[in-house]
């Protein structure tokens, strides 16, 4: 998918959350939360799939790898909304 692709659905499968979107290489990369307490990044890539990740805001808390991985960003959003507070 391409990032305006990706704007697309998830401005419309979330429209009150909060949306940032940065392209690296051929990776896609969405910071997205609902202004609560639920806080994603996914990162996706055209031959090696979706990768998502559940954070929090702590100070000093460092990335270092996906929770879960996924054949599609649509698989990845499903199970996203299964663990949405």
């Amino acid at each position: 998918m391409e990032i305006g692709e990706i704007k697309e659905l998830l401005t419309k499968r979330y429209p009150h959350w909060n949306l940032f979107f940065d392209k690296y290489g051929v990776a896609v990369w969405i910071s997205m939360n609902d202004g609560k307490s639920n806080y994603f990044e996914i990162q996706v890539t055209p031959k090696d799939g979706v990768g998502i990740s559940t954070r929090r805001e702590i100070n000093g808390l460092d990335f270092s790898g996906h929770d879960e991985a996924f054949n599609s960003l649509y698989e990845a959003l499903d199970y996203m909304d299964n663990i949405v507070d």
